[in-house]
């Protein structure tokens, strides 16, 4: 699955897995240069440098190397890919509901703010795709969590929780690059727990399966 957004961006390539694929058939010629994380569900992002290295615990990595594929594994919760627009950096970064209560992206953005033309980054100079994963249709949680995330996102709590005891975690991730001021935000909408094609569901997920299956979403400079 290839996002609108993603897909002018010169000298990337990305992509995001599905049940049948997994691991993107786009991204599948980069997978020895994987840049692997131990994704913990926190807020720590890392830099990648060198093609294939273990950089241990982060659920965010950027990199401004060639030919070295950053990305994340998610069933549910919310694959999210980054670019500059003219193909200078990317980042991907796993933000499940802690990671977005947390709010990761906004710490990711300073980590990579800090680390590009002297802490003067404009993000409008970047773009992101928001991936699947468990929509509004079928993420349902307890009460306190809920009302929790009202109080934490009441600047838009109508879209954080649409209903009652009800998370849009994919909306609220494109709510917060918009407020960080990115350039475009393309919002792919496919729920991961119930999107189906002729052949099955489409998607791993943790609440349906629970087996540990999930599937990788990434993006590599050339």
């Amino acid at each position: 699955m290839l996002s609108g957004v993603l897909g002018p961006v010169p000298n990337i390539v990305h992509g995001f897995g599905t049940r049948e694929n997994p691991f993107p058939e786009e991204m599948k010629p980069f997978h020895g240069s994987l840049a692997r994380l131990r994704q913990v569900h926190g807020t720590h992002s890392v830099e990648a440098t060198v093609p294939g290295e273990t950089l241990g615990d982060a659920d965010a990595v950027f990199t401004r190397a060639t030919l070295l594929a950053t990305g994340v594994y998610t069933a549910d919760c919310v694959p999210i890919l980054l670019a500059r627009k003219d193909g200078a950096a990317v980042a991907a970064v796993h933000a499940g509901w802690r990671g977005t209560r947390a709010r990761i992206l906004r710490q990711v953005w300073n980590r990579i703010s800090s680390s590009l033309q002297n802490g003067t980054e404009d993000p409008k100079n970047w773009v992101a795709a928001i991936g699947p994963a468990i929509g509004p249709c079928c993420y349902e949680v307890g009460k306190d969590l809920a009302e929790e995330f009202e109080r934490e996102f009441s600047e838009f709590a109508r879209i954080a929780v649409p209903a009652p005891c009800i998370l849009d975690l994919p909306a609220i991730n494109a709510e917060e690059l918009k407020v960080l001021g990115f350039g475009s935000v393309d919002l792919l909408r496919a729920c991961t727990r119930c999107a189906r094609s002729d052949f099955g569901h489409m998607f791993h997920s943790h609440r349906r399966e629970r087996d540990g299956s999930r599937q990788w979403s990434g993006i590599v400079i050339l």
